[in-house]
């Protein structure tokens, strides 16, 4: 009996020591709340006293009472007691704006200056967090009037923007570096800047003119920053060049894609050539651009003996792209094609054809007179097929006079081998003894 009163005792002082301890607690936790109160309000008390007010005859921002105001925000900002307050990041939002303001004008005033450039972006990301975290805080907050939320949205907003514009120029600027710690800074800055314009809440319903080429410029900056990171994943490579694919950049990112698979995947070089091309089929300002994928498309598929996809876009290259350098190329593979299967008719035909629809060019005519001799050659040497060689490059020869290097041997040998001594007398001087 004795042992059980003395645990009694012994529990009945336990709760007694603990509910000591708990209003001790209690009562710590409540001193801590109203200091983290009035931190907050001195806070917001020394801010108001530090900008412009025509009432109290404040023209200018005291930065000395607002630097007081910024440190004690930033402790607010620290403190758990008020760390997710709407309020606090209402004021420390505030006070970063001013000292926005401050610094936008010391990067005008000092363009080339790069610390001051340096620590204006840093002060951009700082005011660009606390926008859109003030924003995130007040749509949780039951207590808060509509108007104020609306009002503060608005004004937050345009303040976020301001700040995030200063990220785009930052993005741009570190995409055409080529140190590979400021191209990483770039793609930071640009993927800073899209999370914040497509899925923050502050931005969800702003409208600019500009907003969607922002978006699109903040894609092709980080684009550009990651493909010439060394040792950036092919998945990441593909992802942000296909997010430009529905945009004005779409022939930058198929020829990207194109050139980044060039010397280790053909097929894929293939696949994004031929994509190119039928994506950008309807806009003429893309026509030189496209004319350069189907010259390339052309010549990977001829060199890797795909003959009917060769066959397919040399036709293209043809019939929309005659007046360039792919289409006369066309002509002299197929006409190659052809005299490499000893087809020698048929290439005949097809380097005349390309000889009129590109008549300057030596090497059609040079072709169309080897196939024609190839052609006597392997009919006996008729006289009348080796007549028409000869025909062919004395026309050459009438075209070049000064470049016997074309017709002079050729024309020796047939004359020779036709027993036409007097004219083959005329080029034995271009004859090479082997």
């Amino acid at each position: 009996m004795k042992k059980f009163v003395l645990i009694m005792v012994c529990l009945f002082l336990v709760c007694n020591t603990s509910i000591a301890q708990d209003k001790e607690a209690l009562k710590a936790e409540k001193a801590a709340r109203k200091e983290a109160a009035s931190t907050l309000k001195k806070a917001r008390n020394t801010y108001e006293m530090s900008i412009p007010n025509e009432q109290y005859g404040r023209k200018e921002t005291d930065f000395e009472k607002l630097a007081s105001a910024r440190e004690l925000i930033e402790s607010a900002m620290q403190n758990q007691y008020t760390k997710d307050d709407a309020d606090t990041w209402e004021i420390a939002t505030n006070i970063l704006y001013e000292y926005y303001k401050k610094q936008e004008n010391e990067v005008k005033a000092d363009p080339d200056n790069e610390k001051i450039k340096t620590d204006f972006l840093a002060l951009s990301i700082k005011l660009l967090d606390s926008t859109c975290k003030y924003d995130s805080l007040i749509q949780l907050d039951p207590k808060a009037k509509p108007e104020v939320v609306k009002a503060n949205h608005t004004k937050f907003q345009i303040m976020g923007v301001n700040a995030a514009t200063q990220l785009l120029q930052a993005a741009q600027n570190l995409s055409n570096s080529d140190k590979p710690e400021e191209l990483k800074e770039g793609v930071k800055y640009a993927e800073l800047f899209l999370n914040t314009m497509e899925k923050s809440h502050l931005m969800s319903d702003f409208k600019h003119e500009n907003l969607k080429d922002w978006i699109t410029y903040a894609k092709a900056f980080r684009a550009q920053s990651y493909f010439n990171i060394p040792g950036t994943p092919e998945a990441t490579i593909v992802e942000v060049y296909q997010a430009l694919m529905d945009t004005q950049f779409k022939a930058t990112a198929y020829q990207a894609l194109s050139n980044y698979y060039r010397e280790s995947n053909k097929a894929k070089q293939n696949q994004y050539l031929q994509e190119g091309l039928e994506a950008l089929k309807d806009n003429a300002d893309m026509h030189d651009i496209r004319a350069n994928f189907a010259l390339i498309l052309m010549q990977n598929l001829f060199q890797s003996g795909d003959i009917e996809g060769f066959k397919k876009i040399a036709q293209v290259v043809k019939n929309e792209f005659k007046t360039t350098d792919g289409a006369v190329n066309a002509y002299l593979m197929e006409g190659q094609l052809a005299f490499e299967n000893k087809k020698f008719d048929e290439a005949k035909t097809i380097f005349l054809e390309a000889k009129e629809a590109f008549p300057d060019d030596d090497k059609c005519l040079l072709m169309a007179a080897r196939s024609a001799w190839m052609k006597a050659q392997n009919n006996g040497s008729k006289k009348e097929d080796m007549n028409e060689a000869i025909n062919l490059f004395l026309q050459l020869e009438k075209e070049n006079p000064e470049d016997p290097e074309l017709w002079g041997e050729s024309l020796y040998i047939l004359y020779n081998n036709t027993q036409q001594t007097a004219q083959a007398a005329k080029y034995k001087k271009y004859y090479k003894a082997k």
